[in-house]
Formats: C-alpha cells, sequence, structure tokens
C-alpha cells in the first residue's frame, strides 16, 4: 500500500471533490494506483494512461488498450488488465460476516447443499470463496450484485462459473493468498490457463 497518494487526472480530482470523505480517499487511491502500475508497464507517465473511471462504475480503457477491473478491501488493491473482458475481486480472509445467513440469501439450493456437512470454519471459507467469484463474474458482465450475485453458480474447485439467466459462461481462477482470497474472471474461451499475478 502506497504511503501517499499517487497521481489522477484533473477530473479525477473533480469527482473526487463530489464524494464523500472516505469515499473520495478511496477512489483517489484506487485510481492513482491503476495509473501507477499501468505507468510502470507501458513506459508512459501516469496521465498519460488513456483512463475513464468514473465513480462507481467500472474503469474504461481507450480502444486498443483492452480491459480493466479493480477491487479493494481493507488493506489491498487488486488490479487486472486483460486483452478480454476481465473482473476481479478481493477480500481478506478473516472477513467477518454472517455466512449461513449470506449463503442462505444469494446462492442456490445446490450451492448451500455443498455447504451442509462442513464445519462452520470450512463453511465460511467455501462462502467466502463463492462470493469473490460470483462478484468477479459480475465484473466480468458489468452487472450489479442486488440484480446478479443469485443469478451466477459456482461449483466448488470448478474452473467456470454460470449465469443460468443470460446463458453466460465465464473462466474463472480463484486463489488464497496470504490473507487475502480473491477471483479472476475471464472470456470462456480465453487461452489463459492462470492469470499472470503480480505482488507489489
Amino acid at each position: 500500500m502506497p504511503s501517499k497518494l499517487l497521481q489522477i487526472s484533473n477530473d479525477e480530482k473533480k469527482w473526487v471533490q463530489k464524494l464523500t470523505p472516505k469515499r473520495g480517499m478511496t477512489y483517489h487511491f484506487s485510481r492513482g494506483c491503476l495509473r501507477h502500475v499501468m505507468s510502470s508497464i507501458t513506459g508512459l507517465e501516469p496521465l498519460a494512461i488513456p483512463l475513464k473511471a468514473y465513480p462507481g462504475e467500472q474503469p474504461l480503457l481507450a480502444e486498443g488498450w483492452g480491459h480493466i477491473s479493480m477491487s479493494h478491501c481493507s488493506d489491498a488493491l487488486l488490479i487486472g488488465w486483460s486483452s478480454g473482458k476481465i473482473g476481479v475481486d478481493i477480500e481478506r480472509t478473516d472477513r467477518q460476516f454472517q455466512a449461513y445467513k449470506l449463503s442462505k440469501r444469494f446462492f442456490t439450493h445446490y450451492e448451500n447443499c455443498e455447504i451442509e456437512n462442513l464445519t462452520p470454519s470450512q463453511a465460511k471459507e467455501l462462502i467466502l470463496k463463492r462470493w469473490v467469484v460470483k462478484e468477479a463474474a459480475i465484473k466480468w458482465q458489468s452487472g450489479k450484485i442486488a440484480n446478479d450475485i443469485s443469478q451466477w453458480i459456482w461449483k466448488n474447485k470448478s474452473s467456470f462459473a454460470y449465469n443460468k439467466k443470460l446463458k453466460h459462461k465465464v473462466k474463472v481462477y480463484q486463489q488464497i493468498h496470504d490473507q487475502w482470497t480473491y477471483a479472476v474472471a475471464l472470456d470462456e474461451d480465453s487461452l489463459t490457463n492462470k492469470p499472470i499475478i503480480c505482488l507489489n
């Protein structure tokens, strides 16, 4: 995590002013990091990255620059960049939430059956994995959590997730690293078997 906020565009600074202090700080931090990372990879200046990153919306790159997705939790930021559509999500493995209540509300009968014979800690781990996979898929879809979380289905350890309503299928990569669990969703026919993960 950078010790100071990084460069953002003048338009992005204006959007920061319209947000609450907490949301504005998160917005500035994430967009600054995104510009910094892409600058390091491409050699362009951070402000030269052709990025449109409206608050509350998935960031967009200029045509020919591929697709971008971001997710953050209390102490980490995950940035995904791909030639095809991509969605990413990250959460701390020790995040406190009502696991069974969340599962019953948002997940399918089959998915809930998968946790019946697990210990509470095992069930919580699987539910959190399932949540990040589904949220990554929703970002791939450019959808909304409230509308789409119950439509996506992911069987534990499967390489794919399915949207039963829209007939979408995405390739997913789910992993735990240190104190975080994260997921990456890519096009079904993506040739990427395992995304390149760079830690900073």
